[in-house]
């Protein structure tokens, strides 16, 4: 589907942009052109898995796609994780070639070399093997086939078309599934331009980090149409925008996944005329499930299943999925029915719009026999500018903690005048009783890909 794509694109619009990055433009003939080149080389070294180990770039993308195309099983290897993780990913794989920043030239790469792992892998499906960051220290890979990916793209593209996007900026690391199918797919299934900045121009390093000049100069520069955030992430451009730093006038569509959003940062969304649309999703349903669209928007709600998917609710008011599954888990179970339980919370309204109230295995149970979900306290407390982290915490403990990481200098008034102003909005068996405010950075490995404590570990580490 993809490669049908790019090849009627590099004949019909072959002068059109593509891919944009660091001052380089390549148009859909020369994209096809290096796509097709290096699928050629992985068939005549008899590559049967790849692991790609490359910053966000076009590179990363030409290697993906001419996997896709060739019907290699390809291995992103996130940037972000550590010496641990990586030695996990690939021992659990062993790719039999991997594509790295080593210089050496490549047919269609640019500064990537290709060099043997040494081993044989025993793969026979055209499939990605996706690593979630998790939990712990040893990440799960997802196998999901190119050609559900795909799926879900074509999806996107559908569900977009109104929109008429022409230009998306690619934010997020390419090896996280949401940029790579809606940020890289979807634009080239309709023939697009994709900014595909380093990670040095958008200010975003490592799992959390980021640089805030950066990332409005980089939105500034691109003018982009359609962007994908994270919480985080989106609370960052509202206050930019809100101190006139940032130009958004040029976007359509800022899509916004990965964590639970505060209702009051999109309301303040909504009085800045912010086009932002929350979403769901999970790897092992091939990213997103349900998104908003204009027209189709209910504030708080994640949206309706895309039409590749479908959304029920369990007796247990668990979310379950069905549609583009996994295959399985690399080393793990691989036989699934045709639904998947999530693992999230939430409910299905009589329109269709689902929400999402949290993790099921996050519950706490309080001293009074009240089950509070810590998501929606820590969103509250997280749509502050001046809060990075927040998480709280109220299992076996005579009351509810809060454990709050500031992005700068947070007095010890400005802390408890920031909780009593969420406190006035919650239930009393949801308030904070007892905050402390950690003026040492979060440890990198105590946070996932997309900005999310790793909560089980948190708490075994401060508790």
């Amino acid at each position: 589907m993809i490669g049908e794509a790019l090849e009627n694109h590099s004949a019909k619009k072959g002068n059109t942009t593509a891919l944009t990055s660091g001052g380089e433009s390549i148009d859909y003939r020369e994209l096809n052109q290096r796509v097709v080149s290096l699928s050629h080389f992985l068939r005549e070294q008899n590559v049967s898995s790849l692991a790609l180990e490359l910053e966000n770039g076009p590179d990363w993308i030409v290697a993906d796609l001419a996997a896709v195309h060739s019907e290699v099983m390809l291995i992103p290897v996130p940037a972000y994780f550590s010496e641990e993780q990586n030695r996990h990913l690939m021992e659990s794989v062993h790719p039999d070639f991997a594509i790295g920043s080593s210089g050496a030239r490549v047919p269609g790469l640019q500064q990537a070399g290709l060099k043997m792992t040494g081993d044989t892998p025993s793969f026979s499906e055209s499939a990605k093997i996706t690593f979630t960051s998790g939990s712990t220290g040893s990440p799960k890979g997802v196998i999901l086939q190119h050609k559900k990916l795909e799926h879900v793209a074509e999806s996107i593209v559908t569900a977009m078309s109104l929109l008429d996007v022409k230009k998306h900026l690619c934010l997020l690391p390419l090896a996280t599934l949401l940029e790579n199918v809606a940020g890289v797919y979807a634009p080239i299934l309709k023939g697009i331009e994709v900014v595909v900045p380093p990670p040095e121009e958008t200010g975003l390093s490592g799992s959390s980090q980021l640089d805030i000049e950066k990332f409005a100069q980089c939105i500034n520069t691109h003018q982009p149409e359609s962007v994908i955030l994270v919480p985080q992430l989106l609370l960052a451009l509202i206050t930019l925008t809100e101190m006139g730093i940032v130009d958004t006038g040029s976007l359509k569509m800022i899509a916004v996944g990965g964590g639970k959003v505060s209702r009051r940062l999109l309301d303040r969304a909504a009085e800045l005329g912010l086009p932002v649309y929350e979403g769901y999703g999970l790897s092992e349903a091939g990213s997103v499930t349900t998104l908003n669209l204009p027209g189709q928007t209910k504030p708080g709600s994640v949206g309706k299943p895309l039409p590749h998917a479908a959304v029920r609710v369990s007796p247990e008011g668990e979310i379950e999925v069905s549609g583009t599954l996994m295959d399985g888990y690399l080393g793990g179970h691989t036989g699934f029915d045709d639904w998947y339980a999530t693992g999230d919370l939430g409910y299905i309204d009589e329109e269709g719009f689902v929400f999402i109230s949290g993790r099921r295995d996050n519950l706490f149970v309080t001293s009074y026999g009240r089950n509070v979900n810590p998501e929606w306290i820590e969103a509250e407390l997280g749509q502050s500018p001046a809060v990075a982290h927040v998480l709280v915490h109220g299992q076996a403990l005579p009351h509810n903690l809060a454990l709050i990481w500031p992005r700068f200098e947070m007095t010890c008034t400005e802390a408890a005048e920031l909780v009593d102003e969420v406190n006035s909005k919650l239930p009393d068996y949801a308030r904070i009783n007892e905050h402390w405010v950690l003026r040492e950075p979060i440890a990198d490995d105590l946070v996932t890909a997309n900005g999310r404590l790793k909560r089980q570990q948190v708490i075994d580490s401060y508790f």
